[in-house]
């Protein structure tokens, strides 16, 4: 079963662009987790937003019920995928306050995401496969010997990233415009990525 990370910059006043984003992410089913990396409220704002749009659960009950009598198979679909979407919102995470990082798992891998990345210090790099960061003027992908570096950059520039542990444990890295489209995709292999032990 594939499983995937998405991944989103710094929004700033990009909301427009942030709600875009979530959504492009969230619609896919494989992503269990969208890590905002920005250290603004803009997140916050917009999925307190989007919950308020949707109907409470009396609401969606009283609506779905209307619509199983007198509602087509279309409103019905409609109504279910506007409530999927809503809870699809629970796998939006943000970043701790600093100096914490959030350190995720996609099977063998070690994912470590923070805003900063020049607060990490000699271990947190040895000690993860890959390192995910919001501060960034632009979109990039580096390797670094075993360390791979990974940045969707500002979402003013119109990108996000994304995680994808393959069927064969690798891990494909990608960078998607927010129209869904791949511009950078690149397969990482665990037996390149092996981790340094420090005491």
């Amino acid at each position: 079963m594939t499983i995937r990370i998405g991944v989103i910059g710094q929004a700033g006043k990009a909301t427009g662009e942030l709600r875009k984003a979530l959504e492009l992410l969230l619609a896919d089913p494989e992503v269990k987790q969208v890590i905002y990396l920005g250290r603004d409220g803009a997140v916050e704002e917009v999925v307190a937003a989007w919950s308020k749009e949707s109907l409470d659960e009396s609401e969606f009950l009283a609506r779905g019920a209307e619509l199983a009598c007198q509602g087509s198979a279309e409103q019905i679909e409609a109504l279910l995928g506007e409530a999927s979407s809503v809870q699809r919102l629970a796998a939006v995470r943000m970043l701790p306050e600093p100096p914490a990082r959030a350190v995720e798992m996609l099977d063998k891998w070690i994912v470590l995401a923070v805003h900063d990345k020049a607060v990490l210090d000699e271990d947190d790099v040895a000690n993860a496969h890959v390192i995910v960061y919001g501060k960034s003027n632009e979109a990039d992908f580096k390797r670094f010997g075993p360390r791979s570096f990974l940045t969707p950059g500002p979402l003013s520039r119109g990108k996000v990233a994304r995680l994808t542990l393959l069927d064969d444990g690798n891990l494909e890295v990608s960078i998607l415009d927010l129209s869904g489209a791949v511009t950078v995709r690149e397969e990482v292999s665990l037996a390149a990525a092996k981790l340094v032990v420090t005491s």
